[in-house]
């Protein structure tokens, strides 16, 4: 498990630690007369048991996660203790008329130490989550600078003999949900920070490979090509040659030819080399995807077309027959 994924599950498990924890009790010496919601025993006890309640469940779920590595509960403990807890607009009421347990609510407000907010949400935009203030909204928290605000259940009971004071939390309270998040998220952020480089450079290097990949490639692809056209131009080069000797060789037994064979075969010859080149054309189009390779493809058929029309036009040369021969297909 990586810091970024026990991010989101100490934000799921966080919530079951919360329930388990809060019912437990905190006591502290009073006066019976001062066991009331509002009382400074009653607030004071309120704050230490969020306090410990936020801190044992954190602790616990860290420290089971040993893959993150050492953990310095310092940094828990003082950030816990900058909290700043305050319990404005309390209300009382009794379920008991005989029972001295209260009821109470009160408007919670919470104030964040700058550093712990500001590193909670450097974590959790690595992590690709919502910011603290997004998380305040989940749980429908109202925000003013750096305090959070929302309604807040909890109990109060003196013992019987009125010497002690108990206080005890709604099990389900939207604010300790809120902190525990907020607070693994700002003790989870060096890990995260680890993480998101190692990743970010994984990420790099996956990509500087793949680059040299891609330009490998690229640079066989036109190696190929520089062959491929190479190829071409020297076919082309040579049929060119070739072409060029067949058209000497025509034109040599073509004056070799008496004038009056000349003169008789002069518009079957025209039409025949209009036919033949129009035959190559055909025989090379389509052929090959170089257009060197096309052409040379072409004058090689030409080539070979002219020296057999040489060949058939050379038996007129010194015939004394009055029969003419001239070039078919």
């Amino acid at each position: 498990m990586t810091a970024k994924d026990f991010t989101g599950d100490l934000m799921r498990d966080f919530r079951f630690v919360a329930m388990l924890c809060v019912p437990m009790l905190v006591a502290g010496c009073t006066n019976s007369g001062f066991a009331e919601c509002g009382s400074p025993e009653s607030k004071e006890l309120i704050d230490k048991l969020l306090k410990e309640e936020l801190e044992y469940g954190i602790q616990n779920q860290i420290d089971a996660q040993k893959e993150l590595g050492s953990y310095d509960s310092t940094e828990l403990e003082n950030a816990v203790e900058r909290l700043k807890i305050s319990l404005n607009d309390v209300r009382t009421s009794r379920d008991d008329p005989d029972s001295q347990r209260f009821s109470c609510r009160a408007t919670l407000a919470l104030e964040l130490p700058e550093t712990v907010e500001k590193k909670a949400n450097e974590t959790r935009s690595m992590a690709e989550m919502g910011s603290v203030r997004d998380l305040a909204n989940r749980y429908k928290m109202k925000r003013r600078g750096r305090t959070y605000t929302t309604e807040f259940d909890y109990f109060i009971q003196p013992t019987d003999d009125g010497e002690k004071l108990f206080a005890e939390m709604d099990d389900d309270a939207p604010a300790l949900k809120f902190l525990g998040e907020t607070l693994a998220s700002y003790l989870l952020s060096d890990e995260i920070r680890e993480e998101k480089i190692a990743e970010d450079q994984a990420i790099a290097a996956e990509l500087a490979e793949e680059r040299a990949r891609e330009n490998a490639q690229k640079e066989r692809e036109r190696e190929i090509d520089s062959a491929f056209a190479a190829e071409g131009d020297a076919a082309l080069n040579a049929a060119e040659v070739q072409r060029k000797l067949a058209s000497e060789r025509i034109n040599a037994v073509w004056l070799a030819m008496p004038a009056d064979i000349q003169r008789d075969l002069d518009d079957l010859h025209s039409a025949w080399v209009k036919q033949m080149k129009a035959r190559c054309a055909s025989e090379a189009a389509g052929s090959d995807e170089r257009s060197s390779m096309r052409k040379a493809k072409e004058l090689n058929c030409q080539t070979r077309l002219v020296r057999s029309c040489a060949n058939t036009l050379n038996r007129n040369v010194g015939s004394t027959s009055s029969r003419m021969r001239y070039c078919r297909f």
